[in-house]
């Protein structure tokens, strides 16, 4: 999910030169919580100085979203004890590695490596969420047609790219650019895992927190990503004014949560099951109606 409705605020100059760069108020900096999906490990451990999540036990999304938040809200003591900004950016690039793409208008960029720390995980996140739907649909005898859900931007199309172009930051208007250019690379394998969902009876939904207004953009993105174009009434953005199924607590504003979990309420009030939800977000996948939560790794920003 691309930070699009947060806006940017902050600057920051950098050793490699960087004059500077907006932030995500959401992120304050990139957040490398990844949070495995499928017996990730993960629990809340405050230590003098610092708080962070150690694998010490297997935890729920929930409790691992909260961890998160944690890590989030708290406020060092000591500077020393914690990982250097700049540090933190070339532990990410690492992870993803390097390799090019050429797009119009956009140019030439780095996109993540075959070969990389990133494209591994998502091999095993693939491998078993391809074995967890198999066996569902054998064993599943719910109510509703099968059904199920992911959000779009770094769970399907990775933003990295302009990540690195915006060196770690955020604009609305930039990014548009790359939406409308189609310069996103399709998640490694996740093209292979819409498709075995598709071809074992499941109907595919897509949440994002795009506007509205980016919807044949999107479109056009995850058809030139390699993934087919979504039935018609299975691509939900999100409207400028909340639909009558959506019940905000602040309207007509919608949190992500708010946003995402009521959307699959009504996904699923409209006969389906909604049997696995994927996204890169917390959430993407709290709040109800989602089946089994599926955590797809992004270490570059934070959506609450």
């Amino acid at each position: 999910m691309t930070p699009s409705t947060a806006e940017a605020a902050g600057s920051a100059t950098t050793r490699r030169g960087r004059l500077s760069r907006s932030l995500p108020v959401i992120a304050g900096a990139a957040i490398a919580a990844a949070g495995l999906a499928f017996g990730s490990l993960t629990a809340a451990s405050a230590q003098p100085g610092q708080q962070h999540c150690t694998t010490t036990r297997p935890a729920s999304i929930a409790q691992q979203a909260a961890c998160v938040q944690a890590e989030d809200a708290f406020t060092p003591v000591n500077g020393n004890a914690e990982l250097n900004v700049n540090v933190l950016e070339d532990q990410v690039e690492h992870y993803y590695g390097s390799a090019s793409a050429t797009y119009p208008v956009v140019g030439t960029v780095t996109i993540p490596a075959r070969d990389s720390n990133y494209a591994a995980q998502m091999k095993q996140i693939v491998d078993r969420a391809e074995a967890y739907l198999a066996a569902a649909g054998r064993h599943d005898h719910g109510t509703g047609k099968p059904a199920v859900v992911f959000d779009i931007d770094d769970t399907l199309l990775n933003t990295y790219d302009y990540t690195l172009a915006e060196q770690f930051g955020y604009s609305s208007a930039t990014n548009e650019i790359w939406v409308d250019n189609a310069a996103f690379p399709a998640v490694f394998y996740m093209p292979q895992l819409v498709r075995f969902a598709a071809s074992h009876g499941y109907s595919v939904f897509f949440i994002t927190g795009r506007p509205q207004s980016q919807t044949a953009a999107t479109v056009k993105d995850l058809t030139s990503a390699g993934y087919a174009a979504p039935q018609g009434g299975h691509l939900f953005l999100k409207p400028a004014v909340p639909p009558a199924y959506l019940h905000c607590a602040k309207a007509p504003s919608c949190t992500t949560i708010e946003y995402k979990s009521g959307t699959r309420k009504h996904i699923s009030s409209e006969g389906y099951n909604i049997v696995a939800d994927f996204g890169d977000q917390y959430s993407d996948l709290l709040g109800g109606d989602a089946g089994h939560q599926v955590k797809i790794p992004n270490p570059m920003y934070y959506i609450p």
